[in-house]
């Protein structure tokens, strides 16, 4: 398995929301975890883009991804789709009975506050649900970062994403409420 040490430009990135299932071979995970509790499964991904989440709850499947918007994705079961260069407040209702109220951010912030934030993210790897450290082209600059925390209960499951972008001093953050 080859695995790049860089990550794709943090504003050429896409946030997706599917009513469905996405073949696992369309994301080279580098790290994943799965959540099952008596209401649902949850899937959750790192990739070198970003995430790919996936909950399962009876027959119903939703797909919550951030990555490279030059990869080619279906476009059946699309629900949401916004570039990450800007914040959003989104809301889909991908099946009868479930609703997704998500935001996204993207920070570009100085060097030395890059450095800062990425040490504190280090701090919270153990508390992560899933958590990779990814290489970096350049010794000089902090290694990129993603975490993903998730907070689950039996009526909703909540996602925070943290994902730090060191060639563009760049961190994206994503929430995500499933609400059923």
């Amino acid at each position: 398995m080859h695995v790049h040490v860089a990550r794709p430009a943090a504003k050429q990135l896409t946030y997706q929301i599917y009513a469905r299932a996405l073949h696992p071979e369309l994301f080279e995970s580098c790290a994943s975890d799965v959540l099952v509790n008596d209401q649902f499964s949850l899937t959750l991904r790192i990739c070198e883009s970003g995430h790919v989440v996936e909950l399962l709850r009876g027959r119903d499947i939703v797909s919550e991804i951030k990555i490279d918007g030059q990869q080619e994705l279906p476009s059946r079961g699309r629900c949401l789709s916004v570039g990450l260069s800007k914040s959003h407040d989104l809301s889909v209702e991908p099946h009868p009975g479930m609703m997704i109220q998500a935001s996204t951010q993207i920070e570009i912030v100085e060097p030395e506050v890059f450095e800062r934030l990425s040490d504190e993210f280090r701090a919270d790897f153990g508390r992560a649900s899933l958590s990779h450290l990814f290489g970096s082209r350049n010794r000089l600059r902090p290694d990129a970062i993603s975490l993903l925390f998730a907070d689950c209960s039996p009526h909703s499951v909540v996602i925070h994403a943290f994902h730090t972008y060191p060639d563009d001093l760049a961190i994206i953050r994503t929430q995500s409420l499933y609400e059923f």
